[in-house]
């Protein structure tokens, strides 16, 4: 049975005769439900609304027999007395679930289950909503801005979801093409309005803006508005599971149903978090503090920060990226991998000398600044190199399944019989089986019996080639998309305890836990994972904050956020935009602080580029990670100004400083702003037009015609100087080439003329008020003389390049740059 913690108790049921009906009542929400056991009223007490549809049963609990025979109610009772409700299902089965009244919601625990019938699993409805607004697919939450209706799983084992639809019991992330309102949807896509479509960020670098993307099904959305579902499975048997191709033994585990339960409530949706907060308090679920506050609550939530590289985690960096992150105002700094395996998790040595010791002190000479230290892991993936794998694997890295060998091997031999090929016909990301002490790598599975493996690689990752008798076992191992390994469920704990034990010894501030979400290798699914969070925080002395790259709906109650990588590698403006705003869009779903993923620190990076990365975070309210190395820094002639920048634009974020108007702005990646600082509450926004993709190249023309390029562009602001970024770059047949005699003339009348002798990588600089030459990374090399900078006019422009030409033909990249009028940020 699950413990409870009752901070209230506070009981109010009514039992009412007439129609056999019983009513719950918490303090802002009426429950009525039928004499068959379904819900049918779901009203909000203060104004009476009833958000539960005409029409839909919604059974208080339904039976899954085998995982795929749905079996709802016939029949309801309650014994006030002993607080316990009595359903009675046509299979013959009779539930008994113990009720509890806490005032602020209802708890259903299922106290007995007789006889079992076959059945597999339990779900908790699925309850039927009007709400639509914000459907929260992890939170199991369904709000608009009045009302608040959800449930929680009171233990690790009631997951979220149907057990019809995912028989391995993970959190499943699916995409629909689904518009909204504006956005346009190709004619060879509108067939499949609607319907999923695969999209993976990773391979393709963004997803296409008319798409959604779910991340759970703890809620989702109906023609009626929405549905709450989360069930609990009997873990005690072995089943087979997974689509045909990709089976997998799912072991089993003395875990059953009978004890899982949830907490149902309604609230004023501005209180969601207060209703969850009272059931985390009074369920012992995972409530984290940080600093004496509720992480759901906590000004950290939803920070920016910064990572010195990404595999170079060592004391200077370390240092350095101390250094950088005080000039940007930040409080944290993710340093990184520094271990130098995933299992044991030991801490690599080379570039930490005392291990955990050299950690704690740049912990603590980190805490003197006021900022937080943090680590990157892969969680639960396992290196080859790890002692789990090396030389002597562990019998308990994860498995798909085995089969015994039907013949005899030697240690050389290259090809291997096996009795059954269903774990095998999947080779998976390594194609390893582990037979005794030994890893075997295979290329394919043959097509016809005797079923064979072939093609072996004996005695990998260091393991030793023996023979082995026909008979023992081979084991398909789980291979993560590393090409590494996994744990299985009971060494998964280790795992657990040892990344506890890191933050125990090392004070660190915050943990990674990349590639984790609510999927396990071991045919669990969310269970699986949930287990591995439990164990965590219960051995942790103190919270260190928790970042995912994704969640599951009791992962939601233990991490602060989500913030994720790939592919921050690509163009700035064009990595992963419409992917960064659509989480946004299920940050807001499931009451989590908006990130906006990686960045990286570039070079070559203007001004324009660091404030495109922040006019988004202001504008979404919305972290990030900006990665750095101290080469890409201290290349860049901005440095000062981008560190500068970046401390003001998160400066007026906190203090709330921006109008809705401005923030609606801020939130369009298609537009570009400056801020400046006037003091420490008030600032100046301008807003910007970049006009790129101008180049002026050589090319053949007639004789005595010039060799100018020609271009118009629209300035949207009052008339003011020209402003322009130029990039010299080589031309198609090499870099030995030279421009000189360069001349920019604007609307036929003003001109800019630069003598100077110009050569690949070197770049041109005008602020409006000067002109500067720049190396490749835009640091000063000399400020240009010229006599006067052309004005360009409201509206459109004309300009015309023209230079002479030497050598290898190099190329001009030309991106043009007006700004408006300021307007006031204030405090």
């Amino acid at each position: 049975m699950m413990k409870r913690i009752y901070l209230i108790l506070l009981v109010f049921v009514t039992f009412s005769c007439s129609n056999e009906k019983l009513v719950f009542e918490t303090d802002t929400l009426k429950v009525s439900i039928d004499s068959e056991g379904n819900i049918t009223g779901l009203v909000d007490i203060a104004t009476g609304t009833d958000y539960h549809p005409e029409g839909i049963k919604s059974p208080l609990l339904t039976l899954y027999e085998n995982d795929t025979i749905i079996i709802t109610p016939l029949s309801i009772d309650y014994d006030e007395v002993k607080s316990l409700i009595t359903l009675t299902y046509p299979n013959g089965s009779v539930a008994s679930v113990r009720f509890d009244n806490i005032s602020k919601y209802l708890r259903f625990e299922l106290f007995s289950l007789e006889p079992r019938n076959s059945v597999s699993c339990v779900g908790w409805g699925p309850y039927a909503l009007t709400l639509e607004k914000y459907i929260g697919e992890n939170i199991c939450v369904v709000r608009d801005e009045s009302f608040a209706i959800g449930m929680q799983g009171l233990e690790v084992n009631t997951i979220e979801g149907l057990p019809t639809e995912n028989m391995l019991d993970n959190s499943r992330v699916y995409s629909i093409v689904e518009p909204l309102p504006g956005q346009v949807v190709p004619d060879s896509i509108k067939s499949k309005i609607g319907e999923s479509i695969y999209i993976n960020v990773n391979e393709q670098g963004d997803m296409p803006e008319y798409v959604r993307m779910y991340r759970g099904t703890a809620a989702v959305k109906k023609e009626y508005g929405s549905e709450l579902r989360l069930y609990s499975r009997d873990r005690r048997k072995t089943r087979i599971a997974g689509e045909p191709g990709n089976e997998i033994s799912v072991e089993g585990i003395d875990v059953d149903f009978i004890g899982t339960g949830i907490a149902f409530f309604g609230a004023p949706e501005p209180k969601t978090l207060d209703y969850i907060s009272a059931i985390e308090l009074g369920e012992g679920l995972p409530h984290p503090m940080l600093d004496g506050k509720w992480i759901k609550n906590h000004d950290r939530r939803g920070e920016a920060y910064m990572m010195m590289g990404m595999n170079v985690a060592n004391i200077e960096n370390a240092k350095k990226a101390l250094e950088y992150a005080k000039l940007c105002g930040f409080k944290m700094i993710h340093i990184g991998d520094f271990f130098k395996n995933w299992g044991h998790f030991d801490i690599n040595t080379k570039a930490f000398p005392k291990g955990e010791e050299s950690i704690k002190e740049l912990v603590e000479m980190a805490a003197k600044e006021d900022v937080l230290l943090g680590v990157h892991t892969l969680t639960m993936f396992t290196t080859t190199h790890d002692p789990y794998v090396s030389p002597v694997p562990s019998e308990y890295l994860a498995k798909t399944g085995a089969t015994k060998l039907s013949k005899d091997i030697s240690a050389d031999d290259e090809v291997i019989y096996i009795e059954d090929p269903i774990f095998f016909r999947n080779p998976g990301r390594n194609h390893a089986v582990k037979i005794g002490k030994e890893i075997i790598r295979y290329e394919e599975l043959s097509s016809e019996k005797p079923w064979r493996l072939l093609d072996c690689i004996r005695g990998a990752y260091k393991t030793e080639a023996s023979t082995h008798n026909a008979g023992v076992l081979a084991e398909k191992l789980v291979g993560n998309v590393y090409n590494g390994f996994y744990p299985d469920l009971e060494l998964q704990e280790k795992y657990a305890l040892r990344l506890a034990e890191i933050c125990n010894k090392t004070g660190m501030g915050l943990m990674d836990f990349d590639g984790f979400g609510g999927g396990s290798p071991t045919g669990h699914g969310a269970y699986g994972s949930a287990k591995f969070i439990e164990t965590y925080a219960k051995h942790l002395n103190k919270y260190p904050i928790n970042c995912g790259s994704s969640t599951f709906h009791y992962y939601w109650h233990f991490y602060m956020r989500m913030n994720w990588g790939e592919p921050w590698y690509d163009n700035l403006r064009e990595s992963q935009v419409n992917y960064r705003l659509e989480n946004q869009r299920y940050f807001k779903r499931n009451l989590m602080p908006g990130m906006l993923g990686w960045f990286s620190f570039n070079s070559s990076y203007r001004p324009e580029d660091v404030e495109w990365i922040q006019a988004r975070s202001a504008g979404f309210n919305a972290g990030y990670l900006l990665r750095v190395d101290a080469k890409n820094v201290e290349a860049n002639g901005f440095k000062d100004a981008h560190f500068a920048s970046i401390k003001e634009w998160q400066a007026a974020r906190k203090a709330k400083a921006f109008t809705e108007d401005q923030i609606k702005r801020l939130q369009n990646p298609k537009n570009e702003f400056h801020l400046e600082k006037v003091n420490d509450s008030e600032w100046k926004l301008y807003s910007l037009k970049l006009n790129s993709g101008y180049f002026h190249r050589f090319r053949d023309v007639q004789e005595g015609e010039p060799l100018v390029s020609k271009w118009k562009y629209s300035n949207p602001y009052d008339n003011q100087a020209m402003q322009f970024y130029m990039t010299i770059k080589a031309g198609e047949d090499g870099a030995n080439g030279t421009i000189s005699n360069l001349k920019i003339e604007v609307n036929n009348y003003s001109e800019l003329i630069i003598e100077e002798s110009l050569i690949p990588n070197e770049r041109l600089y005008c602020n409006g008020k000067k002109v500067y030459l720049c190396d490749g990374g835009w640091k000063v090399k000399k400020e240009l003389v010229v006599k006067k900078i052309p004005k360009v006019n409201k509206g459109e422009n004309t300009l015309v390049v023209m230079c002479d030409f030497k050598g290898d033909y190099p190329v001009i990249e030309v991106d043009l740059k007006t700004v408006s009028e300021a307007e006031v940020v204030k405090k």
